[in-house]
């Protein structure tokens, strides 16, 4: 190929790069809180003042706890709520929301993150599985979006609990900074041609409730399989149960894991990908059930 021909397509490449890079990330967000909390609210309008393209789809109600359910109803028309600029409240949990934003609201124009969050209260240990933050953080994954699942956790004392964690409230605004750091880190580099994070991952941040002073560092660290339960029950004597905060969970232990690093003060990081595949003990299954050995495509 001549000089010249080379000369125009390098141009050509570099001019294309600097008109995609001009296009404001487009960013998802999510959560399990509502449509009206501070996390998601205040997330959204701090990332729009940055420039980035911010939506948000969210339920109309609270759904925490609601973890990956979802409404089957075909051929429903739901009644959306247009609550402000790229702002929708869903009729529906978590995962309903999240289809709404990515096969409704921008079926033609994908976003190039999500973000569920940011969550009042910790995601971590064995919340994983009914939260309804990290279960659409999760689905979006499988999908195959960057995603973000991002929480500010609660100080796990007596004292909170009995006063409704006002520490987690107070530093509310400041897990939703630390979200927007993220993000701005993230677009250092960032060209719509390429995945912000590794293809098929996203990582689920917990952000402690204390003042900036006294937050340790940052730690990537597993999830702990087997935390203590956030509730009991107590049996009343009229038959009735009452849900109690489960007093073991108000007393934090030692070790390296999601849970214990974040009570002592750590942003917790935990990658996390939708596949629900455990080749690994296979051989194990096969001999258990007296089977062949199982095989995958």
């Amino acid at each position: 190929m001549k000089t010249k021909e080379l000369t125009a397509l390098a141009l050509s490449s570099t001019l294309s790069a600097a008109q995609a890079a001009a296009r404001p990330m487009r960013i998802l967000l999510v959560n399990d809180d509502g449509y009206q909390s501070t996390g998601i609210t205040s997330l959204q309008s701090k990332l729009a003042a940055k420039g980035y393209d911010a939506w948000m789809t969210a339920p109309a109600t609270d759904q925490s706890g609601q973890g990956s359910a979802m409404t089957i109803n075909p051929n429903h028309s739901f009644e959306v709520k247009k609550v402000g600029d790229k702002q929708y409240g869903f009729p529906g949990t978590p995962s309903d929301s999240l289809d709404f934003g990515l096969l409704g609201v921008l079926k033609d124009t994908p976003p190039d993150l999500v973000i569920s969050g940011v969550n009042y209260g910790q995601n971590n240990g064995g919340n994983l599985q009914n939260s309804g933050t990290v279960s659409a953080a999760a689905l979006a994954i499988r999908y195959g979006y960057p995603t973000i699942a991002a929480s500010i956790g609660m100080l796990m004392s007596e004292d909170e609990a009995q006063a409704g964690f006002p520490s987690t409230k107070l530093y509310w605004p400041d897990a939703v900074d630390y979200v927007v750091n993220m993000v701005d880190a993230l677009a250092k580099n960032w060209t719509p041609s390429e995945t912000i994070l590794p293809y098929g991952t996203g990582v689920n941040v917990n952000y402690p409730a204390l003042p900036k002073d006294k937050i340790l560092g940052r730690k990537f660290v597993l999830n702990d399989l087997h935390a203590k339960p956030m509730f009991s029950y107590e049996m009343q004597p009229d038959g009735t149960a009452t849900q109690v905060i489960n007093p073991d969970a108000l007393t934090p232990t030692a070790g390296k894991t999601d849970v214990n690093l974040l009570n002592e003060g750590y942003i917790t990081y935990t990658v996390i990908d939708s596949d629900w595949n455990a080749p690994q003990f296979d051989m194990n299954y096969a001999y258990a059930f007296d089977a062949p050995e199982l095989k995958h495509p």
